[in-house]
């Protein structure tokens, strides 16, 4: 009886340790870089463009995208906006979600959109599938 209680002790410590995975994501061994994704505008001539209404919509759940802050120690060129970073890849689906990033040109009042795929989730890191890095105005 007395090793009957031991064992079911051990068995009860020992399955009671046992974390389950909150996250859903399986384990996987990451670097330690930090990843990022922007995007820049500019003008039809290559020059840099100061933005306003910025705005960031996930097409998969038809809702805004949380954009990171932009780091204050990083001198970030006009017209360069700052789309995900691993601290916002919850966001993002693993297989990548079509992304539409809609601004307007503080100098001319024009809008640009474009639409970019980003992957997020159980990866690693956040990723650009697909899309452009630079977008002119016209």
């Amino acid at each position: 009886m007395k090793r009957l209680c031991i064992l079911l002790l051990v068995l009860v410590c020992g399955l009671s340790a046992c974390k389950k995975n909150k996250g859903g994501c399986a384990a996987q061994v990451c670097t330690d870089e930090f990843a990022s994704v922007g995007i820049v505008f500019t003008n039809s001539d290559g020059s840099a463009v100061a933005l306003s209404d910025i705005e960031v919509i996930n097409l998969r759940t038809n809702k805004p995208v949380q954009r990171p802050p932009m780091p204050p120690t990083i001198d970030y060129v006009a017209g360069f906006v700052l789309l995900a970073n691993d601290n916002t890849k919850a966001e993002f689906s693993s297989k990548g979600d079509d992304v539409r990033v809609t601004v307007k040109s503080s100098q001319t009042d024009k809008v640009k959109s474009v639409t970019l795929k980003i992957a997020g989730g159980c990866n690693c890191h956040v990723s650009k599938l697909s899309g452009p890095d630079t977008v002119a105005f016209d």
